[in-house]
Parts: structure tokens; sequence; C-alpha cells
């Protein structure tokens, strides 16, 4: 998964942190509804005569065209023979960049993203369509899903719903149990809180002979983004930075002082979270790793691993990060959105859930303890892992999902690398992120 999991790569891990959701585009959710009410049923093709339904996915990072294939086009072909899937990934070849694609004239049926890419795939490129309709028609059940991921998508419709959630990537504390046994250190617990793990980085960071471990490493966009404090980084009514406030401040301080401990490398350079990530999965001398992103089961392998809960707060023990969800939206361009709304269905199903979690593919939106259980199953890499804790018991409230979550939250990134190299104080450097967030806001705006 990379969201997705497999392994999400660098790039993949630093698009996500520079991406975001969002608002629909001006006037979209009307045009949404027209369009269902106009096209729904203007299908030139019978439920069982043959069709072709194209599945646009943004990021060649995370999937190839086949690798697209065996994990949904093989199944739903399967399931439905009528149906032939055809798959186009942005970056796979020259002109496969969704605008590319739009201005050749290519129709595409479903768009398959993460709530950061919707925006600039979907949003920007005035495909949506609002499903809700359809949902109705179709009696199918929203109560089965992740609350919070339905209200994520109904956050970006204005109400309505573009698309269905795909799959959660993890949420959850990743171990080397090798350090651990080095210094003789407990192993992390579920439902540890921050004060908990801080004691543990401090007694694992340490050098012992040419060689610096260090306790943790994490992702701080990605944390700003899901943050499980619910904090928004945009106002929306004003569409303004929200990011130099007091909760802000005290969500920074909280895993600032990780980094305070003796033996930390302080620069800007050190902090970069490719260098942490590598650190933990490529050079092993870290031993704790906040993963919100990906499986990472190829960077795992041979790894002396375990998985623990993500971390609480002490004042919060049972809400974990919010989510940082996929969906699948069907566009309003589809002649076949009949069929393309049995196959997103068919996805989101318990079956299709969970053949995909027990092969370890992802990691589902769904409530049913037995599918959240059963990640990895089939998988040696995971056997006897604690993969329960990949997801919190409760994911916490969304924040307002916004089209510039992610500017903000960007900033909010370079301003805690800013307090930690000591570039800057905290206060002056959230004061100056927040006035280039805003900067940033008005230039992004649509003329």
């Amino acid at each position: 998964m990379a969201h997705k999991n497999g392994k999400a790569s660098a790039a993949a891990l630093l698009s996500l942190l520079l991406a975001t959701a969002l608002t629909t585009a001006c006037g979209s959710g009307q045009e949404g509804q027209e369009g269902q009410e106009g096209q729904t049923n203007e299908s030139n093709a019978s439920p069982q005569e043959p069709v072709e339904l194209v599945l646009y996915y943004p990021f060649i990072n995370d999937w190839d065209e086949e690798g697209l294939n065996q994990l949904l086009g093989e199944p739903l072909k399967k399931k439905f023979p009528y149906m032939t899937p055809k798959f186009i990934v942005g970056g796979s070849r020259p002109g496969t960049g969704i605008a590319e694609l739009i201005a050749a004239g290519q129709t595409i049926d479903i768009i398959f993203c993460s709530i950061g890419a919707t925006p600039p795939t979907l949003l920007d490129q005035k495909l949506e369509f609002d499903i809700s309709p359809m949902i109705k028609k179709a009696g199918y059940d929203l109560s089965k899903l992740d609350p919070t991921t339905v209200d994520m998508a109904k956050q970006i419709a204005k109400g309505g719903m573009y698309g269905l959630p795909a799959y959660v990537p993890p949420s959850a504390l990743y171990y080397n149990k090798d350090v651990f046994d080095k210094f003789g250190v407990s192993y992390p617990e579920d439902g540890m809180n921050w004060d908990d793990l801080e004691e543990l980085n401090k007694k694992l960071t340490r050098k012992d002979g040419d060689t610096q471990y260090y306790g943790m490493a994490m992702p701080f966009g990605h944390l700003a983004l899901m943050n499980a404090r619910s904090l928004n980084p945009i106002d929306p009514a004003s569409e303004k930075a929200v990011i130099n406030t007091d909760g802000w401040k005290k969500f920074a301080d909280n895993f600032i002082r990780y980094y305070t401990v003796p033996g930390y490398e302080k620069t800007v350079k050190a902090l970069d979270v490719g260098v942490q990530t590598n650190r933990f999965f490529k050079d092993r001398n870290t031993a704790m790793f906040l993963e919100i992103t990906g499986t990472h089961a190829a960077q795992l392998e041979g790894m002396n691993f375990d998985i623990a809960t993500f971390p609480v707060f002490k004042d919060a023990p049972s809400v974990g990060p919010q989510p940082y969800p996929a969906y699948y939206y069907i566009t309003n361009t589809s002649k076949y959105k009949d069929q393309a709304f049995e196959a997103i269905s068919y996805f989101t199903s318990e079956e299709f859930q969970l053949q995909k979690s027990k092969e370890g593919k992802m990691l589902t939106v769904l409530q049913s303890k037995a599918v959240r259980e059963s990640f990895g199953q089939d998988v040696p890499l995971f056997k006897g892992k604690n993969t329960k804790a990949m997801l919190p018991q409760k994911y916490g409230p969304a924040s307002a999902v916004t089209r510039y979550n992610s500017i903000a939250t960007t900033e909010f990134y370079n301003a805690v690398i800013a307090a930690i190299s000591g570039a800057k104080d905290l206060n002056t450097a959230l004061r100056d992120a927040e006035e280039t967030a805003n900067q940033k806001i008005q230039t992004a705006k649509p003329k």
C-alpha cells in the first residue's frame, strides 16, 4: 500500500506531505447533482452487456498498471465478467497526467486517490459527481464504513458524496526488537501515551561504539494533517491558516521534546523525513517509527519487528489520530455510472475488503471486527505480529476539510524543523509559517 500499502517511496511520502483535502470547486456541488439527474441513466450498455471501465490512479510510485490490475482488476473481472477494467497511472508514461488525459479526450470512469490528492485530481478538473442518490437507490449501507472516512467525504462534497472510501494507511508504532534487546529495554505496549514513549526514547537514544542509536523517528507533516486533537490548520470560513495558536504550539511541543535528547542531530538535513525513515528501515539504528502512510512490507523484510498502537494523549486515551483515506470517485463524464457504482460497491464489500486485508494489501475502511483484525493473515512477514494495532480503536474526529489544509500543515512542518534546528524560536517560527501559508493560499485560490 502506499497509502499504499506495499511501500510508499520517499517521493510518494513527501508528495503526501504536500497534498491535502479540500473543499469542492466553485459551484461543483450543484453541477454534480445536475449531472446525476441528467446522466445517470445515459449508459450506453445494459447491465450485462460488456463495458470497459477506465480507472485512474495518480501516483506511479505506489502502483503501476499491472499492480492495480492484480489488486483491483482481476477480482473485479472475476466478480463481474462483463466488466473489463482498464487502468491508467499518472507518470507511468508521457501524457498520463490527469489534465493531459482530459485534454486528449480520454474518458475516465473512476478516480482512485487519497484525500490529499483529491483537489488536483478530481476537483480542479471539475470531474466531481454526487453519488448520494445512487447510494440511496441501491440501499448502500454507509454505517458499515468507518464514520470518520464518511464524514471527510461529506465535507469534501459539502454534504453530498463524490465517492466511497477505499482503504486507510496504518496508524501505528513500528519497533525494532533488536534495538530494544541490545539495551535491555522493555518493548512498547498497546495504549501507551506520548509521555510513556518519551521515556523509552530517552533510554534508547545513545551511542554504542561508533554507532549512534535513536529512540524515535516520526514524520511531522502527517502528524499535523492527522492530528488527534482535531486542530484545524485552516479556518473554513475565512480560508486562512490558523497554525499560530496555543493549540498548535502545544501540539508541536509534544513531539519537539523528543529531539531535545542528547544524541539527536538537529540539522535540517538530519530532520528530513526521508532521512528519518531510512534510519529505521534501512540503517536500522532507530528503535521506533511512527507509521502513518504505508505498511513498508519490503523494507521490513529481515527485521525483528513488531507493532504497537499509535501513542495517545494522556487526557484522551481512547482517541487515535485522524485517518488519511483513499477514495473511489465516479466522474461526471463517465457513461457507465451504474456499472462504476457497482464496481466501487464491490470494492467496499466485506468479501473484497477481507480478501485484501488477509493479503496484507489494504487496511480496511469497514467497522467489521473480523476484517479489521485479519490484516496480513496470509502473509508470512506478518505472522504472529500485532497487526490489529495498525488501526486505532477510534479515529479522532476530522478537522475541517478544506482545499488548503496541506499548505498550512506543510508550513507547520517547516516551523517545527526551524524550531528544532534552532533557526527560530517556536513562537516566531509559527507566526512566520502562518504568514507564509496565507500568502500561498492567496496565490493558490482560483482566479
